[in-house]
């Protein structure tokens, strides 16, 4: 379970971020950019917390030793 989880929270931020940033393209052709700015605040976050994750679980991947 320990190795599972950070791949599970990279999932998680990949989803949060294709669903907010589609939701916020929907809402913007629907109304105006300035009503949705927050939707695409969280895509920008999730971008970045998805990004960090991949990065983080890589480089511990790369460290650990082999069995």
């Amino acid at each position: 379970m320990n190795q599972k989880l950070p791949f599970v929270l990279e999932i998680v931020w990949l989803i949060v971020m294709i669903s907010s940033a589609s939701l916020a393209v929907y809402r913007t052709m629907q109304t105006n950019f300035s009503e949705n700015i927050l939707l695409y605040i969280i895509a920008i976050l999730a971008a970045l917390m998805y990004t960090s994750r991949r990065y983080l679980r890589r480089t511990r991947e790369k460290n650990q030793p082999k069995k």
